[in-house]
């Protein structure tokens, strides 16, 4: 009798460890269906699909992997309202420019007869995907609430700003290429260009929106090429036109413009400055190591180091971002001589990581600088030993 009771007793722990263990899965709300597949679930059970459109080497596609979709209101969310799926839009390059995938990641909330109710684009936390999701079941597309903050920004330029920008990226998500481009302008010619707050987007974010336009509407890549030629002869006179002419050319992918601008300024124009940071790759291509080292200045290099290791950027990303960014700074200074800036940046990026990757894009520098010396100098990281955990028995 005892050995049976012991027996059901140890069948029971066994149990209640076996439903612990399944219970600390991660759980998903993603199946593994072919599209067509997903859409003929989604008409039998009287949901919608939905598709995390993704790159492996996305950013903000896996902060949505390791925060928003581990949600477990996320999660209930969508397994009770769709067929959810992940699709990498490089592997499913058709069906990604059927739902006019152009940024990462694409979220799309599809019909079952394959009809596209609305995407959102961009990287949200759990209970702002919960809200817009929510809103869109509910006929509040993006194009919808972007119109109604248009209407309700009135004589508030910072609100008509982001307005029509917003309204702008919907509307290119929705495939209305020459309204997307006047509202897109807009914000270039007057919007942004007259509020110090869109500076530093106006010649990012927003011209990278007009060049992803431009890779299918030509007349976007034209307005662009309108702007960089009338800059060309004011940006020698003027930082914000000289910032603006490189930023234009670089949207455009012709770099080798504001290159050659470089080259004709003279030794002494204030402008090389701020076109030298901005063919800083070509330049060190080239092998043009003072010129390069100008351009990015080592004080300059370390204020963006430290800004990037403490940002919210995964780790992996930014291990890979900082390495780059560090190797190329390394062999501007290497190959300028400046070989003292160069062992303290080696030392405050091994002090970060010194990973075979990041020693792997260090070498690769410091090689073509031609002082692989540089790296035989540096100390190995200090090692901290780890304590045994508590009871155990060294062997």
């Amino acid at each position: 009798m005892r050995i049976q009771t012991k027996h059901r007793l140890l069948v029971l722990q066994f149990l209640i460890t076996t439903a612990m263990v399944v219970a600390e899965v991660p759980q998903t709300a993603f199946q593994s269906l072919r599209f067509e597949a997903a859409l003929k679930q989604a008409e039998l059970e009287r949901k919608i699909v939905f598709a995390d459109f993704y790159t492996t080497w996305c950013g903000p596609c896996k902060k949505l992997d390791q925060e928003t979709w581990k949600d477990p209101a996320v999660i209930s969310l969508l397994r009770e309202k769709t067929i959810a799926l992940r699709i990498d839009a490089e592997k499913e390059p058709e069906l990604a420019s059927r739902f006019k995938v152009n940024a990462y990641p694409t979220l799309a909330l599809i019909r079952p007869d394959g009809t596209l109710i609305d995407s959102l684009v961009g990287y949200r936390d759990a209970p702002t995907f919960s809200k817009e999701f929510a809103a869109i079941l509910a006929g509040k597309t993006q194009f919808a609430l972007a119109r109604e903050a248009l209407e309700k920004a009135g004589a508030d330029v910072e609100k008509q700003v982001k307005a029509r920008y917003d309204l702008g990226r919907v509307l290119a998500q929705k495939g209305d290429d020459a309204g997307s481009l006047k509202e897109f302008l807009w914000c270039f010619d007057d919007g942004m260009k007259n509020h110090p707050a869109y500076a530093g987007v106006r010649v990012s974010f927003l011209l990278n929106d007009l060049a992803r336009l431009g890779a299918h509407y030509p007349p976007a890549l034209d307005a662009l090429r309108v702007r960089r030629d009338a800059d060309r002869t004011r940006f020698a006179d003027d930082r914000s036109v000289a910032l603006e002419f490189g930023s234009l050319n670089h949207a455009l992918g012709e770099d080798q413009v504001t290159l050659a601008a470089f080259d004709q300024l003279p030794a002494d124009n204030v402008q090389r400055e701020v076109l030298g940071h901005q063919v800083f790759d070509l330049l060190l291509a080239a092998k043009r190591y003072p010129e390069a080292a100008a351009a990015s200045p080592f004080a300059e290099y370390t204020a963006h180091f430290d800004m990037v290791r403490a940002s919210k950027i995964p780790d992996d990303a930014k291990r890979r971002f900082l390495a780059d960014l560090a190797g190329k700074e390394l062999e501007a200074l290497a190959g300028a001589g400046k070989l003292d800036n160069a062992r303290e940046l080696l030392k405050g990026l091994f002090e970060y990581d010194h990973s075979e990757a990041t020693v792997s894009v260090v070498q690769e520098h410091v090689k073509r600088a031609g002082h692989p010396e540089l790296l035989l100098q540096q100390p190995p990281p200090a090692v901290t030993p780890v304590a045994p955990p508590s009871g155990a028995v060294g062997l």
